[in-house]
């Protein structure tokens, strides 16, 4: 009997040793791991809602910079700041009015467009004074902007965000807050664009809980509750100062924390008579702050279960370990044993991970806000894909090509209407380098386009380029190419968003615009102007030693064929002495005509001075023709002076005054003769 209660007893022992030692070797490691996941918990709905929030925010940001870069909005705001009538805006205000209220309308949450699904309530242009120039509401129109702030003190791709505001006869009494962007052109700030936005989206995301006590708050920079409620049933939070920081009861204030220094971190705190543990994050680079808390309590309670479970499971005996370790495993070891797997999961990108419903007690709890949290961030994942689906619509609308550059992954994405256009799909990658390279770009504009990507990725933010691209018929077509550029929090360029617009017609226009403007309109020969410029720019580049003419032809007694035969008779005349005379030189030389009745040639770098007398010799020859009239046969002819540069002078002015005198001398001499300058004076009548 002895040995079989010394065997009971050493039985008894290593049945219940072996169990108080994983009794307790379990509750410190439950301890440990139970305790960082719920902190990682918190932490993980934090920085989850800050993440959402960021988003949101870069969404409307996006918005608006889209918005403003409109031709129509920049064309209102800028006549608007030039003190442009009334009358020569309002074409420029309808497009923006439209421009706003499509930005409006389709921000919605549900798609519906409705007051409850709508989180962009207003949106308006205002100009450099403050006032508002265009709005969604027509009713704000003309009056000054409500928003107190300077937005020149805004950086350009700058984001202002507004404390929480409230006006009773502002969208039905509702608290909001503002968004707005600055529009700088060349430097020089224009004004600015910005958006009213509810508190519908903001609800959304801090109304969903975690754990038993866990609540979520979203504080402005002056410490007012933008949404959401951390203290107990039944209290309301209005702002910050019910928040004490443990270590300073007597009022350490949250906002007091330097979120430059520390831009998010874990914080234990009172508020409503309860202690708390938080995490906080700075929201979108300002100064609002996500706060996610739960009572100090609840991270201890999995503990006291546990040990109830234990102190329970040593009345069992030996028999029952295998039992109670089965026991063990399935109601703690598996689940954490889940859990931590489903957090690598969804720290991977996977949303489509669940808890499954077996679990009991906390776990179940924590598995069901696990679930919703995932629910959540995939139903806000979904809302952005929306948003960006609904806002490539409105781009392939405008008739316009969008693309996004992925600066670090150097890929290429477009709307649909780029194919319709280019008739390409894709941009060809070139091995070894980390730009992107457009086959469509003609090959003279080739290293304009290379330099537009090569500063984007230097950090740098470009202008409007120029650029001719091959479209679907395989014409050269000029475009001009506008990029908006990403930042991280780093500063570091990420992403570039490029609008392509066809501007084919308009540049062609001003090309013939210009081509006229140099012209004589009866002859089409340079006018007086270029033909003068154009010599003086030849004769700064020349040499010493390089030889040029300069010719002066003037025709005799011109204006008795105006005043016999009529205007009309005259400019048949000129039309054909002008082709005759240009069809003697080279297209690199200089024909223009620079009087009623006067022509000057500019020939380059001729080989001596008998080819500048020969060509002054054809040029009266060609005058030597008969122009009949109605009664009678009329003659002309022409006198003609030329000097040698830089004989003749090594300036434009002196160059054509002595062949100015060769031609005097001409007529001098009797007209229907040529003239030439040397340096020892004037050869007459060659």
């Amino acid at each position: 009997m002895r040995i079989r209660k010394y065997l009971t007893v050493l039985l008894a022992v290593f049945s219940i040793l072996p169990m108080v030692l994983v009794m307790v070797f379990s509750v410190l490691f439950f301890q440990s791991n139970t305790s960082q996941l719920l902190q990682a918990n918190v932490k993980s709905t934090a920085m989850q809602t800050a993440n959402n929030l960021d988003q949101f925010f870069s969404q409307r940001k996006m918005a608006l910079e889209v918005a403003s870069d409109l031709p129509g909005v920049k064309e209102l705001l800028i006549s608007s700041n030039a003190g442009a009538p009334d009358r020569d805006l309002e074409q420029y205000r309808a497009i923006t009015v439209n421009t706003l209220k499509t930005m409006t309308d389709k921000q919605t949450i549900n798609g519906q467009g409705d007051s409850k699904g709508n989180f962009v309530r207003r949106s308006s242009l205002i100009n450099r004074k403050g006032v508002i120039i265009a709005s969604d509401d027509s009713r704000l129109i003309g009056k000054p902007s409500f928003l107190k702030v300077d937005m020149r003190t805004v950086p350009a791709y700058g984001l202002y965000i507004s404390d929480r505001m409230h006006e009773p006869d502002f969208i039905d009494g509702q608290n909001y807050f503002v968004i707005a962007v600055p529009i700088y052109k060349d430097g020089v700030y224009e004004g600015s664009i910005q958006s009213s936005i509810d508190m519908i989206y903001l609800d959304l995301i801090t109304r969903q809980t975690f754990m038993e006590t866990g609540r979520t708050v979203i504080l402005d920079s002056v410490g007012s509750v933008v949404s959401g409620n951390i203290l107990g049933v039944g209290q309301r939070m209005d702002s910050a100062d019910q928040i004490k920081l443990e270590g300073d009861l007597s009022g350490k204030k949250l906002e007091n924390i330097d979120l430059d220094q520390n831009p998010n971190g874990v914080i234990r705190f009172w508020a409503g008579g309860m202690e708390k543990f938080g995490y906080y994050s700075r929201v979108a680079g300002k100064s609002w702050i996500i706060l996610s808390a739960v009572e100090t309590d609840e991270l201890a309670s999995p503990f006291q279960s546990m040990l109830k479970v234990y102190f329970a499971a040593l009345l069992v005996l030996a028999a029952a370990l295998i039992s109670c370790a089965y026991i063990a495993a399935n109601r703690f070891l598996n689940p954490l044993r889940d859990m931590s797997a489903e957090f690598v999961r969804v720290e991977k990108g996977d949303y489509q991970t669940r808890l499954p419903a077996c679990y009991k007690g906390e776990f179940a709890e924590m598995a069901s806000a696990f679930n919703h949290l995932i629910e959540k961030i995939k139903e806000d994942t979904d809302v952005l894909k929306v948003s960006e689906a609904r806002y490539a619509l409105i781009m392939e609308e405008t008739n316009q090509v969008v693309f996004e550059w992925d600066i670090r992954q150097n890929h290429i994405y477009h709307t649909v209407y780029w194919t319709n256009k280019f008739g390409f799909s894709t941009a060809a990658q070139v091995p070894g380098s980390d730009i992107p390279n457009f086959e469509q770009v003609h090959p003279a504009d080739q290293e304009i386009m290379s330099q537009l990507f090569r500063k984007i990725r230097a950090g740098g933010q470009p202008g409007p380029t120029d650029v001719r691209m091959k479209n679907v018929d395989g014409k050269y077509i000029w475009c001009t190419v506008n990029i908006k550029i990403l930042y991280d929090e780093n500063k570091e360029p990420y992403r570039a968003i490029g609008l392509i617009v066809d501007t084919d017609h308009q540049k062609k226009m001003i090309q013939k615009l210009e081509s006229r403007s140099r012209m004589d309109l009866l002859t089409q020969l340079y006018n007086k102007v270029t033909t003068e410029s154009m010599i003086e720019e030849c004769l700064k580049k020349s040499e010493k030693n390089t030889l040029h003419g300069l010719i002066i032809v003037d025709i005799d007694n011109f204006k008795d064929i105006n005043d016999t035969l009529g205007h009309i008779f005259g400019d048949a005349v000129l039309k054909k002495v002008s082709t005759d005379i240009k069809r003697l030189f080279r297209a690199s030389d200089i024909v223009g005509r620079t009087g009623g009745d006067e022509f000057i040639i500019f020939i380059r770098d001729i080989d001596s001075a008998d080819l500048l007398r020969d060509k002054m010799n054809d040029i009266c020859e060609i005058f030597h023709c008969a122009y009949t009239g109605e009664d009678e046969m009329y003659k002309i002819s022409a006198s003609v002076g030329g000097a040698f540069y830089p004989y003749g002078g090594t300036c434009f002015e002196e160059l054509y005054r002595h062949a100015d005198e060769a031609l005097y001398c001409s007529k001098k001499s009797g007209k229907d003769k040529c003239s030439l300058y040397e340096a020892g004076g004037l050869q007459a009548a060659l």
